[in-house]
């Protein structure tokens, strides 16, 4: 079972949701998409994230909106949305 959860971001909207006895409890962030395709089927775009990825995206976040945001230059252990500690 699917749950609505508040969102403050404008567009966005967010839905609480289990994934599994691998993932757990997870959350899909949706967005309408800002020109239309000519299916159905692609009206919205979607991510899903587990508690952990959520955490360190939201920590990722809360730097850019912060002004301290950390470029990335091709380290490619840190372009991976997964908690190694969670692994």
């Amino acid at each position: 079972m699917a749950t609505d959860l508040k969102s403050h971001a404008q567009g966005v909207s967010l839905t609480r949701f289990f994934g599994g006895d691998d993932r757990g409890v997870c959350v899909q962030l949706t967005q309408k998409k800002r020109e239309l395709p000519s299916t159905a089927d692609k009206f919205f775009d979607s991510m899903q994230l587990t508690r952990a990825q959520a955490a360190a995206l939201a920590a990722d976040l809360m730097e850019f909106a912060q002004g301290r945001e950390v470029e990335d230059f091709g380290n490619s252990e840190s372009n991976s949305l997964v908690d190694k500690n969670s692994v």
